[in-house]
């Protein structure tokens, strides 16, 4: 079947069910009134204002939002006239209700700090498109909460979509497809969102809550490229093992010695550490290989978003049983809370572009009394360093503002974290941090 022959069955489908959809007549449908209470649970975790319901139907879950929290602003959109038609006759403050396509969000960017999606999603013959559009219309920031079908088994998935839906189609359904996590995990990344919870509730009902980042995860995109470019000449710069390497780092940053930085920054691991040490970026290991051979009582946990600085972190790494590389996010550790030791971050946070959740992240893994320790650039120490970083190194993807300046650096990390060291060298800063017993702001 094509797009156009899903959404008509689609529509078909739910002008039929239009005027019983909410009452106790409704057969299947009664099924989504059970996500309700979920969905709602899940909104008041954070405040909201503008809120995007796509695929609302006749609007029940608007209509508990609205009795609940009537000074709020919230839109509804859906395929099927009818559906709009009987949500309207409820005649709602505050409730714009609009008919329209969800693969093809008809609002301007920016427009919502809330986008929910309740038992809709799997008659989208477009997946990727209504994340897209997902990704527009959210604000930074934004929550995206999805609730639909899915089954644990891609076994029985595989069934549901290849012999049940057809069977459905038949019968007047316009069901397109049920989804996994991988599945909505490939969708979020595509889009440029993170995916921070997945879960699999009662018999069929996954619950996803999705955010758009403060900064667009699809500039990390354009980090992965750079560095793929530079995987040759990458540690050659780092160590100045070139004549060529050594001018640049003269020229440009002050002559500072990455080596004995890194060596700084490693004598902060006690020589007898036997806890859980996670390192990102790990790069490709060319600093850390040495000490992380000497630490045979460690866990650690190497993560990088490049495949290519991994590839490269695998060859000198390889052989150690207590090292593990993981290619991953720093703005959404799969990591539980509280549950590493050391978090070390070296010439990482001047390329994360989601530096605020990057932040979050590391402070939340790490244990209370656990030991945040890195270096990376500051601005405002050298203009022609900072000249360098913003017409070069910024437009070419190796680096992503914003930037903080040693000061506001400091400041940052003694708002949660007992600072015992605090370097600054040329353009760089070394520190080591113990966690404070404070929540972060």
């Amino acid at each position: 079947m094509t797009s156009k022959e899903y959404k008509e069955l689609s529509v078909k489908e739910f002008t039929k069910a239009a005027e019983v959809y909410e009452s106790d007549h409704a057969g299947v449908y009664n099924l989504c009134k059970k996500d309700y209470p979920d969905v709602l649970a899940e909104l008041e975790k954070e405040p909201f204002t503008d809120l995007l319901d796509c695929g609302c139907g006749t609007a029940p879950m608007l209509t508990l939002l609205h009795e609940k929290y009537p000074d709020k602003h919230y839109t509804g959109i859906d395929l099927t006239p009818k559906m709009i038609e009987v949500a309207k006759s409820k005649k709602m403050k505050n409730v714009e209700l609009v008919v329209g396509d969800c693969e093809h969000l008809p609002f301007a960017e920016n427009s919502f700090d809330a986008v929910i999606c309740c038992e809709s999603f799997h008659h989208y013959p477009n997946p990727q498109d209504f994340f897209d559009s997902v990704y527009r219309v959210l604000k930074p920031g934004g929550r995206f909460i999805l609730r639909d079908m899915t089954m644990n088994s891609a076994a029985v998935r595989w069934f549901c979509n290849t012999v049940e839906m057809p069977l459905a189609h038949l019968m007047g359904k316009g069901d397109v497809r049920i989804y996994g996590r991988e599945d909505i995990r490939e969708l979020c990344k595509n889009a440029g969102l993170h995916m921070e919870s997945y879960e699999k509730r009662g018999f069929c009902r996954l619950h996803c809550v999705i955010r758009k980042p403060d900064a667009p995860v699809k500039c990390y995109n354009q980090i992965t490229e750079s560095y793929h470019q530079s995987r040759n000449i990458y540690d050659d710069v780092l160590t100045q093992s070139k004549w060529w390497s050594k001018l640049y780092i003269r020229i440009f940053w002050s002559g500072v010695d990455d080596v004995e930085l890194a060596r700084r920054v490693l004598r902060y691991i006690p020589a007898d550490f036997s806890g859980k040490l996670l390192d990102v970026p790990v790069g490709t290991a060319v600093f850390t290989h040495e000490k992380y051979a000497a630490l045979h009582n460690a866990e650690i946990i190497g993560l990088d978003y490049s495949r290519d600085m991994l590839a490269q972190a695998e060859k000198r790494l390889s052989g150690l049983p207590q090292v593990k590389l993981v290619q991953g996010d720093v703005g959404s550790l799969e990591f539980p809370d509280r549950s590493i030791d050391i978090v070390m971050s070296m010439n990482g946070f001047h390329a994360f572009p989601d530096k605020r959740s990057a932040f979050r992240e590391t402070y939340r893994v790490l244990k209370r009394g656990g030991r945040f320790i890195g270096c990376y650039y500051v601005r405002g120490e050298s203009r022609i360093t900072d000249s360098l970083v913003a017409n070069v190194l910024v437009r070419n993807g190796w680096f992503t503002p914003p930037f903080d300046t040693a000061p506001q650096l400091k400041r940052r990390l003694q708002k949660v974290y007992d600072v015992t060291h605090f370097h600054v060298e040329g353009s760089m800063v070394y520190f080591c941090a113990v966690k404070c017993q404070i929540a972060i702001k």
